[in-house]
């Protein structure tokens, strides 16, 4: 299996913090039609620095967990929620980390 974490930082530019609401519009729109067997989700606190940049930025976040098994569409599963996300909330980024298991359901 592959298991895969996004790391989706919670406060959009201009805006202040992503309502409840809002971030569960985004899970059954975008990540549950891409994911229909199941994710988790976690509540986190992060802090990043921009690339070139001086200031430590410190936001909630949400992690999304996902174990599924490797497939040609699992990647582009995974930018398509990424890439959305950023477009929608005008992130910089989403954190993608990629690891490879074993497992069973």
């Amino acid at each position: 299996m592959t298991i895969v974490q996004l790391f989706f930082g919670q406060t959009v530019p201009g805006k202040g913090p992503l309502a409840s609401r809002t971030w569960h519009r985004f899970l059954k729109e975008v990540v549950t039609p891409r994911f229909p067997d199941g994710f988790t989700v976690l509540d986190g606190y992060g802090q990043w620095r921009a690339p070139g940049g001086l200031a430590i930025g410190r936001e909630r976040s949400k992690v999304i967990e996902i174990a599924a098994t490797n497939s040609p569409y699992l990647l582009k599963n995974i930018e398509d929620v990424a890439s959305s996300y950023r477009a929608r909330f005008h992130q910089q980024s989403v954190g993608i980390v990629t690891l490879s298991g074993c497992g069973v359901f």
